[in-house]
């Protein structure tokens, strides 16, 4: 019973016309977002940072460690792609909020204007 319950609202929510594909689209974009961020660390801030490691080659940097290395240069580039996607979905929400307030306003200010033409002091 539980089972079929749960098959039951699994399906509808999965073939609602919406959520397959904004998760399709959420995919597409995020893969997308996740290479403009690489080439941005490795093709651009990494070669910039590379002449202030020892070796010349930021991701080539290790730590021996009884007889093993720690690939400190590949933790680096995570920490760093982590950041950059940070910082970029930090100004997107930013600006997602400014345009909302934006619109609230105007909306605020219209419905004034209209109350205010039909004679309605407030609403």
């Amino acid at each position: 019973m539980f089972l079929r319950r749960w098959l039951r609202e699994f399906t509808e929510f999965f073939f609602q016309k919406g959520n397959a594909l904004n998760l399709a689209i959420a995919v597409v974009v995020g893969t997308q977002f996740q290479q403009i961020v690489n080439a941005i660390s490795k093709d651009l801030l990494m070669p910039l940072l590379n002449p202030l490691v020892r070796g010349g080659n930021w991701q080539n940097l290790v730590i021996p460690y009884y007889g093993g290395d720690l690939a400190i240069g590949k933790i680096f580039d995570v920490i760093l792609n982590s950041l950059i996607v940070g910082w970029a979905l930090f100004f997107i929400i930013k600006a997602i909020n400014r345009s909302q307030r934006t619109l609230e306003s105007g909306m605020s200010t219209f419905k004034e204007s209209a109350n205010a033409k039909q004679g309605n002091p407030g609403d």
